[in-house]
């Protein structure tokens, strides 16, 4: 865009700079042949609408490079830089990519996930693994890492779960004997751990859990015309009225840095679309309420191991099936402009606002 900006002629920037509402048929118009004849706009044209070579689409080799890149980091103890790497190649890997007969994005989130409890963000760790394996359910090596980040936590009885499931789907006699390994160090663990009771008092039950009822009135005074009191205290912090926008857009600074749908601060455990390179966002359920794509509706259907209990037949369903609360999406907000131009972030915010 600032390439073409420089190529206009001078003479017909003082003409458009010095236009009315009224003259915008013709400033358009001579904009628009002026951009005719030059051989960079037609380009652009064509990268922001050609599929196959989308300025906003995925792009299997950059992803690949950049997991390679993080591969590196992470072997050599740089944490911070293979985790940026790894949150980039996500950003670009096509959905449907494989990587050595696995899932690419799959892969990138257990590789992001290790790096993430290497970093002891064990929530954030936990939830990549739960996303690799939405993607590809038969994935060892994921419910091998979510069987120790749930050891960490201290859930022992989720980490064995996971990795007896690892098991059942690993391949190599000796990944099951490692297994094996950590399976009896978490029994002892879990054995030693002493579950105590917290006696409730029954007398504070009543102001634990219940939220305080913010009550507001309109009413009109002479000075300051119209507004909403509350007839009673409002105790500090508390949330007295939320409203959605009616329209919004995350501004250039902020693109790298907060939720593209909620525009809160992204967490290191960022979510980016599942069919274009440009938002990102803070949960799955931001990305989907934005109208991305489920996750499992992109599915290999792997199957569950005929050997597994019931019990653990179940315990896999809910987390493979589970997206963070999944909302209903009525104005898919992403949707329109997805898998193709992304004019957001081509034009300045006031044009597209």
């Amino acid at each position: 865009m600032e390439k073409l900006k420089s190529l206009v002629p001078d003479s017909l920037k003082r003409m458009v700079a010095a236009s009315t509402p009224d003259d915008l048929p013709r400033t358009c118009s001579s904009l628009l042949n002026c951009f005719s004849h030059l051989e960079p706009f037609h380009q652009m044209v064509k990268d922001l609408t050609d599929r196959e070579r989308v300025l906003c689409g995925k792009n299997k080799d950059a992803a690949m490079e950049l997991k390679q890149k993080g591969n590196h980091c992470f072997f050599i103890g740089d944490y911070t830089t293979a985790l940026t790497c790894y949150s980039q190649a996500l950003r670009l890997a096509p959905i449907d990519a494989d990587d050595k007969e696995k899932n690419l994005v799959a892969t990138l989130y257990l590789n992001r996930a290790s790096v993430l409890h290497k970093m002891n963000l064990l929530a954030e760790c936990l939830r990549d693994c739960d996303r690799a394996l939405q993607i590809s359910t038969s994935y060892a090596k994921a419910w091998y890492r979510r069987g120790k980040v749930n050891a960490s936590l201290g859930n022992y009885e989720d980490a064995a779960r996971d990795l007896i499931i690892a098991k059942t789907f690993e391949l190599s006699s000796g990944g099951r004997r490692q297994i094996e390994s950590e399976l009896q160090i978490i029994s002892d663990q879990y054995k030693r751990t002493e579950v105590s009771m917290v006696p409730h008092n029954e007398n504070n039950l009543d102001i634990l859990d219940e939220q305080h009822q913010i009550k507001l009135k309109c009413v009109t005074t002479a000075n300051k015309g119209r507004g909403m009191v509350s007839p009673s205290d409002i105790p500090p912090a508390s949330l007295v009225h939320t409203e959605e926008p009616y329209a919004m857009i995350i501004l250039k600074h902020c693109r790298e840095t907060h939720c593209h749908y909620c525009l809160n601060e992204l967490p290191a455990d960022i979510v980016s679309c599942t069919s274009c390179s440009i938002p990102l966002y803070c949960s799955q359920r931001c990305q989907i309420q934005a109208g991305g794509q489920v996750l499992r509706d992109c599915l290999v259907n792997h199957g569950i191991h005929e050997n597994l209990s019931d019990n653990l037949k179940t315990y896999i369903s809910e987390i493979v099936l589970c997206t963070e609360s999944e909302p209903h999406v009525d104005i898919p907000e992403h949707k329109h402009e997805c898998q193709g131009g992304n004019w957001p972030a081509i034009f300045p915010s006031e044009i597209v606002l």
